[in-house]
């Protein structure tokens, strides 16, 4: 069914009777009309306030945050995997003291993002997140891709964070002077594959606490969210007086290629305010506050990741450092046990807001998707504190596996690749809404003209849509000639299409801006965001793209069997 035509279908609708309109007739959704359909803006407003008990999913989402609350879960989500976790084995393995520069990289990729997060937000203040996004603006299929994905992305990361909580809650027995039972936390099995029963707790309890609604999970995630960032800015003032600066030298030692290799994996360490757009749906003025808690997240992390950054290489030489438990050990080895504790304590506590507010995400997008009937419709119910309980169930014990058996460097680099596509199609979507043209936005282009006229109507009659998608293409082979340091003519010849797709997208007439908050500079904010988040995947391990490949792979099959018929 055509969104024109689902338009004029009450949102109070239940879901049996698209079920019907799904069978019977396969040819009329196995076409290229029902891979591009696009939710209208207008109608994914209207979604907004209309999720009543009668709706598909069966019941409406509480509206009850604040921006501070966005806040709190964006920091939660963000600060804590980064410096307890992520920062030990990008230092080590990829970047050294220069990871200082791969944060940098990754904070201002992920700033150019966040405006575009921010404007849809605002606009479209539903659950999806990128998902919805890119459903309006890019298409069912490419919203059904970016979907699809972001459930990998928050499950792993939740899966990423237990790890490392359980590392931190062993150090802490240690420090101690318990031994804790190495088994429970990491037991290696092969190459790719280790056991930690331990990392399973600590998902089974952030479970456990979103099913109590997200009123209740809040004040909890707000009380360690202020532990968490207590400890880091105790973490960097006593730290540097710790400092020796010969520790940051060299400082790339793996050369700026490997503080480019660790802004791709860091990247997963703010993925927060991505997911602060997944709680649009229980935000009582999201046009003010959504913004407000993205770009707030942001920036109180990017400070607080800078200056661990800086104090961690300063106070211990790079090969030295510690992978699983960085912090903490860093302050063991300049003899400071005491200070050890008490960040061993705040890890513990700032990991279980991480993992928390990761589980949290995945649900919420479970819950969307169901609503416009890509998924199974139970994925849409709520419980009596309104929460998504198959959605919160199911992400629990998916994430609770992953934990179970992967170890923390294979999950981190997962990650961040699916952070990266979302963050590149939410940028693309920002221009494809504010350039697309309807009929009459071209009539006045038709009236006569000199050579100027004609080149301006030529522009405007160009497909944004492939203007789009080949400056991605070059945006890819602008990366590779970085990455592998191509010959300078190169280069500026990878760099001349994109220049001239800019300028081309520039003149095109602008439509269709919002009322509520605008992404700065456009188009260029978010071309420039494309062309970031492409370089940063580029940068990541071959496998990365692989796993992530074959997730998609899956993804695709499912939407083909299931969500193209029902949508």
């Amino acid at each position: 069914m055509k969104y024109s035509s689902y338009s004029a279908i009450s949102a109070t609708e239940d879901h049996s009777h698209r079920s019907i309109n799904g069978h019977g007739g396969w040819s009329r959704f196995y076409k290229w009309e029902s891979l591009t359909r696009k939710m209208p803006v207008n109608f994914a407003g209207s979604q907004v306030d209309t999720h009543g008990p009668g709706a598909a999913g069966g019941g409406q989402l509480k509206k009850c945050l604040k921006w501070y609350d966005l806040i709190s879960y964006g920091v939660g989500s963000t600060v804590g995997a980064g410096i307890f976790v992520t920062i030990g084995v990008v230092v080590k393995n990829q970047a050294g003291p220069g990871v200082l520069l791969s944060f940098l990289f990754a904070a201002a990729a992920c700033l150019i993002s966040a405006f575009c997060y921010a404007e849809f937000a605002a606009r479209i203040p539903l659950s999806g997140s990128a998902y919805t996004f890119s459903y309006v603006s890019l298409g069912e299929f490419i919203g059904w891709f970016i979907g699809w994905n972001l459930t990998l992305e928050y499950c792993i990361s939740a899966s990423a964070v237990a790890r490392g909580w359980s590392s931190y809650v062993s150090n802490l027995f240690t420090i101690f002077g318990v031994n804790f039972p190495e088994a429970l936390v990491e037991y290696p099995i092969n190459t790719f594959l280790s056991f930690s029963p331990l990392s399973v707790f600590i998902i089974l309890i952030c479970t456990f606490i979103l099913l109590l609604g997200v009123k209740d999970s809040a004040r909890f995630n707000m009380v360690i969210t202020i532990i968490n960032v207590l400890t880091i800015t105790f973490v960097i003032i006593l730290g540097a007086f710790h400092v020796d600066t010969k520790n940051w030298s060299p400082f790339l030692p793996y050369g700026i290629n490997g503080a480019f290799s660790g802004a791709g994996t860091v990247f997963f360490s703010y993925i927060g305010f991505d997911s602060v757009t997944t709680l649009a749906g229980e935000v009582e003025n999201p046009s003010r506050d959504l913004p407000i808690g993205i770009v707030g997240t942001l920036l109180i992390a990017s400070v607080l990741y800078i200056g661990a950054s800086l104090v961690i290489t300063g106070m211990v030489n790079f090969v030295n450092i510690d992978e699983k438990a960085p912090l903490s050990k860093a302050f063991e080895d300049v003899g400071l046990r005491w200070a050890a504790i008490v960040i061993s304590f705040g890890s513990v506590t700032a990991l279980t807001a991480t993992t928390l507010c990761s589980l949290l995400a995945q649900p919420r997008i479970y819950y969307q998707m169901s609503k416009d009937g890509l998924i199974y419709p139970v994925f849409g119910k709520l419980n009596k504190k309104q929460a998504p309980v198959f959605g919160i169930i199911f992400t629990g014990i998916l994430a609770g596996t992953l934990a179970l058996f992967l170890d923390l460097s294979t999950l981190a680099e997962m990650i961040s690749i699916g952070t990266l596509l979302a963050f590149s199609v939410v940028c693309g979507g920002v221009v494809m809404t504010r350039y697309s043209l309807s009929a009459m936005d071209t009539l006045p282009l038709l009236s006569p003209g000199g050579k100027w006229k004609k080149f301006l109507v030529f522009v405007n009659f160009l497909p944004l849509s492939a203007m789009l998608f080949t400056f991605f293409l070059f945006s890819v082979l602008f990366s590779f000639c970085i990455k592998y340091s191509a010959p300078l003519w190169v280069i500026l010849v990878s760099i001349v299409p994109l220049l001239t797709i800019t300028i081309f997208i520039t003149l095109r007439r602008h439509t269709n801006a919002p009322i509520t908050f605008k992404a700065p500079f456009i188009p260029f904010t978010p071309l420039l965001g494309v062309l970031v988040n492409t370089f940063l995947i580029v940068q990541l391990d071959i496998w990365s793209i692989v796993r992530v490949s074959v997730w998609s792979v899956m993804g695709i099959s499912y939407y083909f069997f299931y969500g193209i018929r029902h949508s």
